[in-house]
């Protein structure tokens, strides 16, 4: 792991691979290790980097308010020290909503978007989900946080045969998270909505929803594909929000397809 300084920021990422970058954005609550299984698909073809968002992982947790412009702000900056002028970017959840921010800012820097379990707009129903979490992390500690998020990303079936590899990663994750950077997290993603303004985003986008995602369903990948003129939209059957995790393979597979279509 690095570390690189932006002024009082301190940003924790990986560094893999070499050749055309890739940039890979983690989504609310996680880190950059949520990529673990796409980025030995990618690291001999390119230079991968993961990033921790402020107030994640490694990275330092600097006090609010916290935005989904200030996080993009971040990303920017972070390419900018690494003399990074453009890039194949992926993000996950949250994630890809940064880069929804970032794509509309600095639409040149992007060689191309992928979009997986994103949103680009809080609707009622992800509104009460926010919420929700918000309440029980405020009301009930992480612990029950992480629960909750546990059972919205992920099927039954993956939680009951993989027990002990999420309680190692709960009480990993509890030793580093911070509440009030979660709680800042939770606030700026309420304010998002990019439908008007995804038409400026020119870049060959990938969007890629789960069939079972009853965090972020499916309609969301649809509004979003409607919105973006050029790109793609990829519905993979029986995955949940948390795809990465559950299916590495078959989504670096839709990924991978899209690369080669598009010649990258």
């Amino acid at each position: 792991m690095k570390n690189l300084n932006l002024g009082d920021l301190k940003l924790n990422y990986q560094d893999q691979g070499s050749g055309y970058p890739v940039v890979l954005i983690h989504g609310l609550g996680s880190d950059h290790t949520i990529w673990e299984g796409i980025i030995p698909h990618l690291e001999n073809n390119y230079h991968v980097l993961a990033l921790d968002l402020r107030g994640h992982g490694g990275s330092s947790k600097n006090p609010g308010p916290y935005s989904l412009e200030l996080f993009s702000q971040d990303v920017y900056g972070f390419l900018e020290t690494l003399d990074i002028c453009q890039a194949h970017f992926m993000g996950h959840s949250m994630g890809g909503a940064v880069l929804q921010e970032l794509a509309i800012q600095k639409s040149k820097m992007f060689g191309s978007l992928t979009l997986i379990s994103s949103f680009a707009y809080i609707d009622q129903q992800l509104k009460d989900v926010l919420l929700e979490l918000l309440r029980i992390l405020r009301e009930e500690g992480y612990i029950a946080f992480f629960n909750k998020c546990l059972k919205l990303a992920n099927t039954p079936q993956f939680i009951e045969t993989h027990k002990e590899f999420f309680l190692e990663i709960q009480n990993v994750m509890a030793k580093t998270i911070s509440i009030p950077s979660l709680e800042q997290t939770i606030n700026a993603c309420l304010n998002i909505n990019f439908l008007n303004s995804l038409g400026m985003v020119k870049t060959p986008t990938l969007i890629i929803a789960g069939e079972e995602d009853v965090f972020v369903p499916v309609e969301h990948g649809i509004k979003i594909n409607n919105s973006i003129p050029n790109s793609k939209l990829e519905i993979m059957p029986s995955a949940s929000h948390n795809m990465l995790l559950e299916q590495p393979v078959e989504t670096y597979k839709l990924i991978n397809k899209f690369f080669n279509i598009n010649e990258f």
